[in-house]
């Protein structure tokens, strides 16, 4: 599935804040008391002794045991960061997924770790809604179901929905938002964000498949028009309602012809790859954009934050956002990405919707050859005066008792009402 730059940079801002891990780290722990538990991590208190490398806030560190690697731990540290042959003076905390430390155990950096793999190893998985990368054949996508040890480097073949496949080879892990390990290992705990970076052999979509090393789909044929894989045909409800509103700003021009309201039918749901929330009610924009400005533009920026909009500038995105805090929630940290994820990013819902706007897209018969070219380019850079009409630019989401007021979107880095462009539409 395309995107924009910008709308793969936000996607990244929220599943993964990156941080550079030290490299040839090695610590001893001298303590390590468990002191609790938080988003599937278990918390120690510890205090170490640096043995090579440098430990600095953010650290991380792969566990081992005689060889076999069982969970990830990062460095939680507030302190100046230590060199060889410097011990912690007070306790910090060490965050730890899939695993355990103690006392006298020693820690090293994701680089310095040496599992023991077996030869021939064979691993798998499956993906959600790939997004593009900075090259027409660089994917990510978030991934489940995994089976074995995957490593970083590790060549790979995949076989999307439609029947198409391709090889590839994995560039890069994220696990748990935070962590960025060479190996990844099956039997995290339950709901631990898990993503893989692909760059592939082709521009084969990396959307809503299934993933193994090299030889473990078998020798079915490449080209989808004889894959022998069976796909469900996707159904739905569809209504369209004509709209014909425009918004505008000193840059863009946005008109909305229709609404496509879409309902897609939950007896395929065994088939989704991302949960699809069906109580609710989809629409599809088929709308124009143009650069009315003399310079370049990124639509992504304005799709992205496209929505349903009261005209005081609250936004439909509410109901499907991802970091959406929990009523009554006093976590801090939940707290502020509530707030950015409203006031900063302002469309996150369009990531829990992109299954269903896939189910839409290939309800359209000439959707590869006349449409997704039109979105692709919407993904780009519109030059001044350039003009795209997409019947699928993007997809909104609401309950079914969501009274419609309008249609709006917004630029910036911080939400502004100044920023806010709105059209008011009567159905």
């Amino acid at each position: 599935m395309a995107t924009s730059k910008t709308y793969l940079s936000l996607l990244f801002f929220c599943l993964s804040f990156t941080f550079l891990f030290a490299q040839n780290t090695k610590i001893q722990l001298t303590k390590a008391v468990k002191a609790g538990q938080q988003n599937g991590f278990d918390i120690y208190k510890v205090q170490f002794k640096v043995l090579s490398g440098e430990a600095k806030n953010r650290s991380e560190f792969t566990l081992l045991d005689n060889g076999v690697v069982k969970g990830y731990a990062q460095l939680e540290s507030y302190s100046e960061p230590l060199t060889p042959g410097q011990a912690t003076k007070f306790e910090e905390m060490i965050y730890v997924l899939g695993g355990s430390i103690a006392a006298g155990q020693t820690l090293v950096s994701h680089d310095l770790a040496q599992p023991t793999l077996a030869a021939n190893r064979p691993f798998g998985f499956t993906t959600s809604t790939a997004f593009l990368g900075n090259s027409s054949t660089e994917f990510m996508s978030s991934i489940s179901e995994v089976k074995g040890t995957i490593k970083v480097g590790d060549a790979i073949e995949y076989q999307n929905a439609k029947g198409e496949r391709s090889k590839a080879k994995i560039t890069r892990i994220d696990v748990g938002q935070t962590l960025h390990p060479i190996y990844l290992i099956e039997g995290l705990p339950k709901d631990t964000y898990v993503s893989v970076t692909i760059e592939s052999e082709s521009k084969v979509d990396f959307s809503n498949a299934k993933v193994t090393s090299v030889g473990g789909l078998g020798g079915a044929s490449t080209n989808p028009a004889s894959a022998n894989t069976k796909t469900a045909k996707v159904t739905g409800k569809t209504q369209k309602i004509p709209v014909n509103v425009t918004l505008k700003n000193d840059e863009v021009k946005i008109t909305v012809h229709n609404l496509i309201k879409f309902n897609p039918d939950p007896a395929a749901s065994q088939y989704d790859v991302i949960k699809v929330d069906y109580s609710l009610d989809y629409y599809i924009v088929d709308a124009t954009f143009e650069n009315i400005s003399n310079h370049a533009i990124d639509a992504g920026e304005y799709l992205l934050r496209f929505n349903f909009f009261s005209a005081d500038g609250k936004s439909a995105d509410e109901f499907l956002r991802l970091f959406k805090k929990e009523k009554g929630a006093n976590d801090e940290a939940k707290q502020q990405a509530d707030l950015v994820d409203k006031m900063v990013l302002g469309g996150t819902s369009k990531i829990k919707s992109a299954g269903v706007l896939v189910k839409y897209q290939e309800m359209i018969p000439d959707y590869e050859q006349n449409h997704k070219p039109i979105v692709e380019k919407l993904s780009k850079m519109m030059a001044p005066q350039q003009q795209l009409h997409s019947i699928v630019a993007t997809i909104l989401a609401v309950p079914p008792t969501y009274k419609i007021e309008g249609v709006g979107t917004w630029k910036g880095t911080f939400f502004s009402q100044k920023n806010f462009i709105f059209a008011p539409v009567s159905k």
